[in-house]
């Protein structure tokens, strides 16, 4: 919830929007309130409510706006999903309910929304709104009511939160920025009250579409160019008989450890080829009798596959095997990180190819811990060291977990990776198998879910 402005009628307002977040049906919840600084009217209000366990408030001594208010209670939330709630509007007591149980029902979705209630001053229901269905994705370039949607957290991590770069329409910026990696799910219910006033109508309206222009022009070619490049993907494996630590056929959920990787590989669609490279003859024969014609096997040499050497020449020679002209990207996977899903690699690719990327890696933030490097004059902290800022505005620590390089082809070989961005993948999703014993880690934590 965000606040930003006080008086004595807005008061009101303020406790009914509130209060709408304590009658929820669904009483898993955390509210987190951003006083953007704003009189001490709101904040008597506010004080009221201190004692709840699950009531957070953050105060803004100088307003920032509701953008990077936005993203400094994000930072802060505790929950896997978040929504946004402006201090104007309210919920039907049912809301979060009714949204947790269509978020939940497929990781692939990132975002729902619901139809609302107009209202005006005096919560008179003007209309009722019915949002667009979108069915195949049509109808995708309408962006829906940034208020009341339910996202899930570590997608907005993934498209690196608010672009705050913008100070309008941030429901345009996220809804693009979710829309190629991620889908949406409408719920054909009216589960907040949207407030009209005067405070709230758009002013400038040259302005507001300046805005929307440069944030379509961010995303409005990136399908074309998918569909153009050539996009291969290469699956390094040493095997048992080079390294015997190596738990390529070890089994995970009664399938080999690397078929797992293989089989998300398949699913997508942007690959037009995959590549397992690998000196195991063993492993060969049984990826042969698996999967056929659907993948490609690169006997690799045993001078290539050394424990203490790059994969980097097998790649390149995997891929100068199949491929008589060079691709445009290349996608390196692991077979460690098992509960790698599909949507992660298509994400990267879309990563790569909006922010112009050299090379794209999957990451887990930090923003909990502090790191610090050594330095001539004692350790310092990695990050914010020029100004210390509040914990919630302090830039986040990524961890690369491995799972996946997505990388231009002609920066890997030449190896000039300049540019690296990242996407950010769920803790459980992204965890590692560097031994036999995390392996068993993982079985049984799986046989228990």
């Amino acid at each position: 919830m965000h606040i930003s402005r006080s008086n004595f009628k807005y008061i009101n307002i303020l406790i009914k929007a509130i209060k709408s977040v304590f009658d929820q049906s669904f009483k898993e919840l955390e509210l987190i309130v951003i006083d953007d600084g704003s009189s001490d009217i709101s904040g008597e209000i506010i004080k009221k409510y201190k004692k709840r366990k699950n009531f957070k408030v953050i105060y803004n001594k100088i307003s920032k706006g509701l953008i990077k208010s936005s993203n400094i209670a994000i930072k802060a939330a505790r929950g896997e999903y978040v929504i946004r709630l402006d201090a104007d509007d309210y919920l039907d007591p049912n809301a979060l309910s009714v949204l947790y149980n269509a978020i939940n029902k497929d990781e692939n979705i990132a975002l729902v929304y619901s139809d609302y209630y107009l209202i005006d001053r005096k919560n008179n229901i003007l209309s009722l709104e019915k949002q667009l269905l979108r069915v195949n994705k049509s109808l995708n370039h309408l962006p829906v009511l940034a208020a009341c949607c339910l996202i899930k957290k570590n997608a907005l991590f993934s498209v690196n939160l608010y672009d705050e770069n913008f100070t309008r329409q941030d429901g345009y910026d996220i809804w693009y920025k979710l829309l190629n990696n991620f889908q949406f799910k409408h719920v054909s219910l009216p589960l907040f009250y949207y407030r009209r006033h005067e405070q709230n109508l758009t002013s400038d309206k040259s302005k507001l579409y300046k805005t929307r222009t440069k944030i379509l022009n961010k995303f409005s070619n990136l399908r074309k160019i998918k569909n153009k490049l050539k996009i291969i993907c290469v699956i390094p494996v040493r095997g048992k008989n080079i390294d015997l630590n190596c738990t390529s056929l070890d089994l995970f959920n009664g399938k080999p450890l690397i078929f797992h990787t293989i089989n998300e590989a398949i699913k997508v669609k942007e690959f037009k080829k995959i590549i397992v490279t690998t000196p195991d003859i063993n492993l060969i024969k049984k990826l042969k009798i698996k999967y056929k014609n659907k993948i490609f096997i690169q006997k690799r040499k045993e001078m290539l596959s050394s424990i203490n050497l790059d994969y980097k020449p097998a790649v390149i020679e995997a891929i100068n095997k199949f491929e008589k002209v060079n691709p445009d990207l290349i996608a390196i996977l692991t077979i460690e990180n098992p509960l790698r899903k599909k949507y992660y690699i298509e994400q990267a690719i879309s990563n790569l190819i909006v922010h112009k990327s050299d090379l794209v890696i999957g990451t887990v933030p930090d923003f909990e811990n502090n790191y610090y490097k050594y330095t001539s004059k004692g350790i310092k902290p990695v990050t914010n060291q020029k100004n210390r800022k509040l914990k919630l505005e302090k830039n986040i620590i990524h961890k690369d977990v491995g799972a996946f390089s997505i990388m231009k082809y002609s920066s890997y070989v030449s190896n000039r990776l300049n540019k690296i961005t990242n996407i950010v993948m769920n803790t459980d999703d992204s965890f590692i198998i560097n031994n036999k014993s995390d392996l068993s880690v993982l079985n049984k934590i799986s046989k228990k879910k």
